[in-house]
């Protein structure tokens, strides 16, 4: 056999050994769920609750842009979404790097444990 042969069949084993392990972080919910239990869990928390309030003050600030009579009105009822939306995009991106932050960590941590067990061997 020749070293080809040793590296495809190396390789092909590897894939076996980490298929089940790249199967189990499939889906949001499996990435999300970790977020709410880590360290970071009251400011998670609280991002989403005041993601919720600013939720309701986009819909609010966009039923008054729409149903205001003057153009006064408008401007400033437009500002106020154009605001809550913005702030509503950065609470999201900020949870979903945090869910990053978290898929890494624990992706490190099993490399971490397999160079482990690789230096003490068998």
């Amino acid at each position: 056999m020749n070293i080809d042969d040793q590296i495809t069949q190396a390789l092909n084993a590897e894939v076996k050994r980490l298929e089940p392990l790249l199967i189990d972080n499939k889906g949001l919910f499996n990435r999300l769920l970790p977020i709410y239990r880590g360290g970071m869990r009251r400011w998670v928390w609280l991002v989403n609750g005041l993601a919720l309030i600013t939720a309701g003050l986009m819909f609010w600030s966009g039923f008054e842009f729409f149903t205001a009579q003057q153009t006064e009105q408008q401007i400033f009822w437009g500002i106020c979404l154009i605001v809550a939306v913005q702030m509503q995009v950065a609470m999201k991106n900020w949870l979903f790097m945090e869910m990053n932050r978290s898929s890494l960590l624990r992706e490190l941590k099993r490399i971490e444990i397999a160079l482990i067990q690789l230096v003490k061997g068998p």
